[in-house]
């Protein structure tokens, strides 16, 4: 089975515990993060489909502009050395973490609203 992801969520999903916006955004990461293989996909994608701060096919939430989300998908397919259109599975993706975490966390984790959530046990 085949799941739709952009850029930051390659990186970011790996950390999910469970905690989202509501019980249908939370059920339907479960349901992403379930499925072998990721096509990756430059803007919106699965996870963001359920998301309340999708409109018009741009993220409005005030502490994630569409800006920020759009520069953090570069920046995670830089790194990830991956581009949209690319299919690959979770495993290739979690193998290529250790190499790039450093970066990701110093770029993008300090001012997270989930950095908790990601990086406490």
């Amino acid at each position: 089975m085949l799941t739709k992801l952009r850029g930051h969520h390659l990186i970011c999903l790996n950390f999910f515990r469970g905690e989202g916006y509501s019980e249908d955004f939370i059920k339907n990461i479960y349901s992403v993060i379930s499925k072998e293989n990721v096509e990756i996909v430059a803007g919106p994608d699965d996870v963001c489909a359920r998301c309340p701060y999708l409109k018009d096919n741009k993220c409005s939430n005030n502490d994630y502009t569409d800006e920020k989300i759009l520069h953090q998908d570069r920046e995670a397919l830089r790194l990830l050395r991956l581009k949209p259109g690319e299919i690959i599975d979770w495993r290739m993706i979690s193998a290529k973490l250790p190499g790039i975490m450093d970066k990701w966390k110093a770029q993008f984790c300090q001012d997270c609203g989930y950095l908790k959530v990601c990086f406490t046990g």
